[in-house]
């Protein structure tokens, strides 16, 4: 039975090493993987196929993401790649280093990989690497002198792209659309810009492996319309990219914004963001020293125009030094390329010379067998002259036969006990099986009963707890009406009346919450309230005008401060009930000729995020709440302590905000001064 173990695991293991081989034989394999995380181990070595396809696919990930590559290593997987014959490794090899030497200006070397990457390619059909190689051929031949070249290969990428049936394909042509690429007969209208823009960011949506694309695309349509001279709409574009959720403004998106806020005159706004880039790419970049230039150059530009003379001159000093180094470094730099490029010629020629030793081999070796074979063939014929001395021997043979069949059918019965006895066992371990699945079942659900059970005793404390004072308050006014009413105190009388009214809003605004309480199921795990994008200013705005009323009879201000529109996903129900309660909170602790505020604040921005937080911030100028108090509700909405009905006097009001907190991921922050007032400021996501 070990045996036929090991023989299963054997072929699995070989047909793995041969899916692996096999699974990259186009870019757009490699461009699949790279969508995943790869971690990129040192190339130093002998590895298989399969793992060099892997390498080849990391680095292009980090490519594709705006992250540094070793080049050393991705120079030796481009000779592991020659010496094992993988013609697509060795073009994707070839491609990254084109790129990647396109990006560093060096349009010598650039051009001599990418030539080299779409030979192979086209040779093997390959559309997708032939766009990727004609799109940064096209970028990288400089036009001012060389335009039919750099034409030819625009004209080869409308062509092909327009042609392939491969929807990745068809990005190439969206993208020179986008671009408004002067070599356009008739350059593109703005709608079919947008038009083009649309369809490669569906493309990008759909096929998740694109996704490295979509900065790529926002920063072409930004170019599109710098092209087409419409610069306010490039800003528009340049804004975008910053704050999609998708893309990680970098150095190279923030110059972007800086040059467009300088084509509108919009200089302050440049200082802000290139003096941004300029600390990024320091840190992210700081052997770009090309890129660094350039953003000096605007920088100093944007100083000048806003008349800080000394910052522009710094500016303009920093420009100079980076200059001078790059003039410096490209004079060696063009040594040092020259004779590299000749030494990867040199070390091609070398590994064709042992190929073609390889090949020697192999013709001896088939000469060597030939000679075999011949040798094999006289000893076939002594062997026929010996056969008659074995007819002697066939009795003996046969009888032995007979003897080993015998053995034979004993060792199959023995083998089919074996088999009997492997299904009784595999029987047994399915019944095992089954019976732990329905004991985990099980435990999950006493689980849940308990949680559902624990919800509900919860919910009859609050309850319980909330309605005993509004019930101990009637008896008391039963009481006292009965006693002013016979002695015929009109003023006592209007007073309690007052208190009854009171009483009244708080039993109402109880019934409210414990209504909330039962249609929310907030203290059911894994249940929520179902959620919805929507303008909640007229919320907010409905409940002005349902407490305006209360507040003008207790001779209290209520203001508002609210935008025009403000769009949120949320559960609405659950957002009025904490408006709500806030509300009801301020009237009940602010003394007449008191003001109270519900408002919109400026949005709250979280650390390392791009996305706008806008604050609810409900303010009044109250009585204020005890600092052990304060200190008790500022430790439950941060979630340090499990909050209690009873504890510190809280309530139902509070367990429901702080249940709508939880359940939305928001965030509620309180700060209060006795005598002076307090503001709730609740955190949403927009």
């Amino acid at each position: 039975m070990k045996y036929f173990i090991l023989f299963i695991l054997s072929v699995w293991v070989v047909r793995l090493g041969h899916t692996q081989n096999k699974s990259f034989t186009t870019f757009h394999d490699y461009l699949i993987a790279a969508s995943n995380p790869v971690s990129l181990k040192n190339t130093e070595g002998s590895i298989s196929p399969g793992a060099l396809h892997v390498l080849i696919a990391a680095v292009l990930r980090k490519q594709n993401w705006d992250e540094p590559i070793d080049i050393q290593n991705t120079k030796q997987i481009v000779q592991m790649a020659a010496k094992q014959k993988l013609q697509i490794g060795l073009a994707m090899t070839y491609f990254i280093l084109g790129r990647h030497y396109s990006y560093e200006k060096e349009d010598s070397l650039a051009y001599y990989y990418l030539v080299k990457a779409e030979k192979i390619f086209t040779k093997n059909k390959d559309t997708t690497g032939m766009l990727y190689c004609y799109r940064q051929l096209r970028l990288t031949v400089w036009e001012e002198i060389y335009t039919d070249l750099t034409k030819q290969y625009f004209n080869k990428l409308i062509t092909l792209s327009t042609k392939s049936s491969n929807p990745i394909d068809k990005y190439f042509y969206y993208v020179s659309v986008v671009s408004a690429d002067p070599y356009f007969e008739k350059q593109p209208s703005e709608s079919q810009l947008s038009d083009a823009f649309n369809k490669a960011i569906e493309m990008i949506d759909k096929y998740p492996y694109c996704e490295s694309m979509r900065r790529d695309i926002y920063h072409n349509y930004h170019q599109g319309y710098v092209n087409l001279n419409k610069y306010d709409k490039a800003l528009t574009v340049a804004l975008q990219t910053i704050q999609h959720p998708k893309i990680k403004a970098n150095y190279r998106d923030y110059q972007n914004l800086g040059r467009a806020y300088i084509r509108v005159k919009k200089y302050d706004d440049a200082i802000v963001v290139l003096e941004k880039a300029n600390k990024e790419i320091k840190t992210y970049a700081p052997t770009n020293l090309r890129r660094q230039r350039n953003i000096n150059k605007l920088l100093k530009t944007a100083y000048y125009n806003v008349g800080n003379w000394e910052a522009g001159v710094k500016a303009d000093e920093e420009y100079d030094r980076l200059n001078e180094i790059i003039f410096e470094s490209d004079r060696s730099l063009a040594m040092f390329h020259l004779k590299e490029k000749y030494s990867f010629t040199e070390k091609e020629a070398e590994l064709k010379r042992i190929s073609l030793e390889k090949q020697v081999a192999e013709s001896r070796n088939k000469l060597l067998k030939a000679q075999y074979d011949a040798e094999k063939r006289e000893a076939t014929l002594r062997n026929l002259a010996l056969e008659n001395q074995a007819n002697e021997s066939k009795t003996k043979l046969l009888q032995s036969q007979i003897e080993v069949q015998k053995k034979e059918r004993i060792l199959q019965m023995a083998e089919s006990q074996k088999q009997l006895l492997f299904g009784g066992l595999l029987v047994a371990l399915g019944l095992i099986g089954t019976i732990l699945f329905i004991s985990i079942k099980l435990r999950k659900t006493n689980t849940k009963l308990l949680e559902l059970q624990q919800g509900r005793d919860k919910f009859y404390t609050i309850i319980a707890h909330d309605l005993r004072s509004p019930m101990n308050n009637l008896n008391d006014m039963g009481v006292l009406l009965h006693h002013l009413i016979s002695e015929g105190k009109k003023q006592e009388l209007d007073k309690v009346i007052q208190q009854i009214e009171r009483m009244r809003q708080k039993n109402q605004l109880l019934l409210n919450n414990l209504f909330e309480w039962g249609k929310s199921q907030y203290f059911t795990q894994g249940v929520d309230e179902p959620q919805q994008k929507m303008d909640v200013v007229p919320l907010f705005q409905e409940l002005y005008q349902n407490y305006f009323p209360f507040a003008e009879a207790k001779k209290i201000t209520l203001t508002t401060e609210l935008p025009a529109h403000l769009w949120l996903t949320t559960a609405p129900g659950g957002l009025m009930m904490v408006v709500r309660n806030l509300l009801d909170n301020a009237l009940k602790n602010t003394p007449a000729e008191g003001t109270i505020t519900l408002r919109i604040g400026p949005p709250s921005v979280a650390n390392h995020e791009s996305s706008f937080k806008p604050t609810l911030i409900v303010a009044d100028t109250g009585n204020g709440i005890a600092p052990d108090q304060l200190r008790y509700l500022q430790q439950v909405f941060a979630g340090k302590i499990k909050p209690e009905v009873g504890i510190h006097g809280l309530g139902l009001g509070m367990i429901l905000i702080h249940h709508f907190v939880q359940k939305q991921k928001a965030r509620l922050t309180i700060e209060s001064e006795v005598g002076k007032g307090t503001c709730f400021k609740l955190i949403l996501e927009a």
